[in-house]
């Protein structure tokens, strides 16, 4: 955005800040397309992005007064919308009939080639998550959620109780929900992880 373009920017903001609908629809239809492609890339599903992008700028009407100047409006838009999409997932986290309708509309949403990326691409987050457990947890955790081995089978084969098997999925589970919910470079695989790891 050169001088000019920020000159007029700081216009309609002061002019939205005022109650100006005019002027925050014109600031809509400027980055609507640009906040479009950030959530596309974030939840792969159109239909959700376009939930996402309307609660955005709801959220920028209604907390218009709380807009600085002095800051980059297209970064305050990109941060309302991550933490929108970081909403929909917490929710998805607590809510399994939500994950369902979350896995619904993103598989929807993928063409074929698309959805294999996406699910190669988690697996290698899921292996960095992974290796970041203790050795125990993670080879309770993989055996069990990966491998589909029983607990039965596990006990047997590594020689310890039902009890401390549990015990480490469920260490293993809260760590992996902690780090998907808190990190961003984690939210466009935090569907595989939830529908696939924790349900």
């Amino acid at each position: 955005m050169n001088a000019l373009d920020v000159k007029k920017e700081r216009e309609l903001l002061v002019l939205m800040r005022d109650g100006d609908e005019s002027a925050f629809e014109k600031l809509y239809f400027i980055y609507a397309q640009s906040i479009t492609s950030h959530l596309l890339y974030l939840l792969k599903s159109s239909e959700l992005v376009q939930e996402v992008l309307q609660d955005t700028f709801m959220a920028v009407w209604e907390y218009r007064d709380n807009i600085d100047l002095e800051q980059s409006f297209k970064s305050y838009l990109y941060k309302i919308a991550t933490n929108k999409t970081y909403k929909l997932f917490r929710k998805a986290a607590s809510d399994k009939r939500y994950r369902a309708y979350l896995c619904t509309v993103t598989e929807e949403g993928h063409y074929p080639i698309e959805s294999y990326i996406y699910s190669k691409e988690s697996q290698v987050l899921l292996n960095t998550l992974l290796n970041r457990m203790p050795a125990k947890q993670r080879e309770v955790f993989t055996l069990f959620k990966v491998d589909g081995y029983s607990y039965a089978e596990i006990s047997t084969k590594l020689g310890i109780s039902h009890s401390t098997i549990n015990t480490h999925i469920n260490r293993a589970n809260q760590f992996l929900k902690k780090e998907v919910l808190t990190n961003s470079q984690y939210i466009p695989f935090l569907i595989v992880f939830l529908d696939q790891y924790f349900s």
